[in-house]
């Protein structure tokens, strides 16, 4: 008898934790959603089909969503942050690096198409030998003449640098790599990235290609910015490091050879004064570059047209506070700024069809606010000036903070995200090439950060495969 009661309890119990647990998971939000203290999208839940089911993609998604989804998910993780930092036996240099390659992570992870594992190798995805369209005039040549070096799609810092002889000068470069580092207190430097002259090579042709779809007076623009693991990194450990440097845009400037319509602009080194003078140019709760340094970047491109700067000061902005997200509280703050005139923003699908939606979010404190956050296929920014010239920013979510600053400067700024699965010709009513001569594009500007840049697939495969398929 005393048998059978105590399992007759066990069983109720299991049948009572079962329709709690059915209840909560119920009452769980199953759409993906922001993470304010992670600063990342939470995993939704996953679609059942017998597809999923059969390969294994739905449990996935549902331990996915689970460990994402779980009552008090937020407090147990700020709680287990807390006694791992306690017990934490990394160096400064090596929770430096940690937070590097997490960063990136996070940041190619928003890239990703719902459901698409960002750290899948797309090689086999490569464009297939495709010539620009007939209408441009443009010499045959394939798409993917050179086969790039494969990138790995997380960022992480280069272990094994090719020692070949490096050249003289100020720039860490050799013949056939270039870097981007950080300057010692010491007087040596630290080799963070390599790049190599045949990924260079291959980028630079996309560039070319791409004149072949602007006007005769239509121009290029180009930077990558790194993240602020390595923004941050000199000035958090200033006993360490003193400055910083890249050679990757030397090299793509010889790879580009004597073409005068593509301009190529080192962030690196636009920024170090600012930074080295106490300017925050990359926040310290977020893996992205300030307003105010994507306005200093901004400012020389629209130097070396010979165009009249807008003061930052001339703008209305819009403090937004953000959460604290490190151990000692810090907090930033986003700068979003009000257009100097009345502005529209319009979603773009299928060429024609146009949904209308606010420039920008005041409301989120995250770097979200910047452009109403990464939209696709195609975004369409009527800016009210008269200048006779269209713009279109093609980057990952850099880019965010930095068009704002081109509106003053064109009738319309159009924005496209390069990164892969986040333009769909077939949503957008065309390629890249087919969108800019639609839209009459004068001036392309590209901003990616390193972690989608100069050596990722991102840049040496998609951006072209988008250009022209």
């Amino acid at each position: 008898m005393k048998n059978k009661f105590s399992f007759l309890t066990a069983l109720w119990w299991i049948l009572l934790l079962a329709v709690l647990g059915f209840f909560l998971l119920a009452a769980t939000d199953k759409h993906s959603r922001e993470s304010e203290d992670e600063n990342r999208m939470l995993a939704a839940f996953p679609t059942l089909s017998g597809k999923s089911l059969a390969d294994a993609s739905f449990m996935n998604g549902f331990e996915d969503f689970l460990s994402d989804a779980f009552f008090g998910r937020e407090g147990v993780t700020k709680f287990t942050d807390r006694v791992m930092d306690k017990f934490s036996v990394l160096t400064a240099e090596e929770e430096a690096v940690q937070k590097a390659e997490e960063m990136d992570r996070r940041l190619q992870a928003e890239g990703a198409a719902d459901g698409e594992n960002p750290a899948e190798k797309p090689a086999a995805d490569a464009p297939a030998e495709t010539a620009a369209p007939a209408a441009t005039d443009a010499p045959e040549e394939p798409v993917h003449e050179d086969e790039p070096q494969a990138a790995d799609a997380v960022d992480d810092p280069d272990e094994n640098m090719e020692e070949e002889p490096l050249l003289g000068g100020d720039e860490i470069i050799s013949r056939n790599t270039s870097y981007l580092w950080l300057k010692q207190t010491d007087g040596d430097v630290k080799k963070i990235y390599s790049f190599s002259r045949k990924n260079l090579e291959t980028y630079a042709k996309t560039l070319r290609m791409m004149l072949d779809y602007l006007p005769a007076d239509g121009q290029i623009l180009f930077t990558q910015a790194p993240l602020a693991s390595i923004g941050n990194r000199w000035t958090d450990q200033p006993s360490t490091y003193c400055g910083w440097g890249s050679s990757a845009e030397t090299m793509l400037r010889e790879c580009i050879g004597d073409e005068a319509r593509i301009h190529v602009f080192n962030s690196m080194a636009i920024l170090e004064p600012h930074i080295a003078a106490g300017e925050k140019m990359f926040y310290q709760t977020d893996h992205h570059w300030t307003a105010e340094g994507a306005y200093v970047v901004a400012s020389e491109m629209m130097k070396a047209q010979g165009l009249p700067v807008v003061p930052y000061e001339e703008y209305d902005y819009k403090a937004i506070r953000s959460k604290a997200r490190t151990k000692k509280g810090v907090r930033d703050t986003f700068n979003a700024l009000y257009p100097l005139l009345p502005a529209r923003s319009l979603i773009v699908t299928n060429r024609t069809n146009e949904t209308e939606l606010p420039l920008m979010n005041y409301s989120v404190p995250t770097y979200r606010t910047f452009m109403n956050n990464t939209r696709k296929p195609w975004r369409r920014i009527i800016t009210g000036f008269n200048t006779g010239r269209k713009a279109l920013v093609i980057c990952d979510s850099f880019g965010n903070a930095f068009a704002p600053y081109l509106l003053p400067y064109y009738d319309e700024v159009h924005m496209a995200d390069f990164r892969k699965g986040d333009f769909d010709k077939k949503l957008a009513g065309g390629s890249m090439g087919e969108l800019m001569q639609y839209f009459g594009i004068d001036d392309v500007y590209i901003v990616t950060s390193t972690a989608n840049g100069l050596r990722k697939n991102n840049s040496l495969i998609y951006l072209r495969k988008y250009l022209v398929e």
